[in-house]
């Protein structure tokens, strides 16, 4: 008799497991993922489902839109609201009074933080601290005029931010207009 080869039960193993991996390796689960040619809609980049709205455009903003060669871009006037108090004094109580005090006296609540010797920016300057906000009420009648405090609320100073790029020019100038109002603005507070 021919002597037969005998194959160890090792490699028999090895074979099987190999070819069942295989095997299920070119049939997908039910729920698995193939590739995918048409992605959905909640894996894209562009959506966010935690996301917030996006704010709307400023009030009174063109839609650019390309005109040609011959066209004319009709740009509106700069619309201006009338000056209203209430409304003034409301965005001088968000925007200002942390700093400035509710009449405009420089007592905030934020300027005891400003002044602090113990404060992150003291610490980082060799313990000098800001100056507490400015009295805007007696700056407005005897420093000022209106146009000096508009720059002041638009372009910012130490600390106070530049305002022009939180509020529009009609906010900036009713807060202005507030501070310098005498029949009910912050000067008869």
């Amino acid at each position: 008799m021919i002597g037969i080869r005998r194959v160890k039960p090792i490699w028999i193993v090895a074979a099987i497991a190999l070819l069942g991996i295989l095997t299920t390796a070119c049939f997908p689960k039910q729920g698995a993922y193939p590739i995918e040619v048409f992605t959905e809609m909640h894996y894209s980049q562009s959506f966010k489902a935690q996301e917030p709205p996006r704010l709307d455009a400023v009030r009174g903003a063109e839609v650019f839109v390309a005109l040609g060669v011959d066209g004319v871009l009709a740009v509106s006037e700069r619309q201006e609201r009338a000056y209203d108090p209430d409304t003034a004094s409301e965005l001088f109580r968000v925007n200002c009074s942390v700093c400035h005090g509710a009449a405009g006296r420089g007592d905030g609540p934020i300027n005891q933080y400003l002044t602090a010797a113990d404060s992150y920016f003291a610490s980082q300057n060799n313990g000098q601290t800001y100056l507490p906000a400015p009295n805007i009420v007696e700056s407005s009648q005897t420093k000022f005029d209106e146009d000096a405090f508009f720059a002041f609320i638009s372009n910012g100073q130490n600390v106070m931010p530049r305002f022009r790029l939180l509020l529009s020019e009609e906010d900036r100038w009713d807060i202005v207009n507030y501070v310098y109002d005498t029949n009910g603005g912050l000067s008869t507070r």
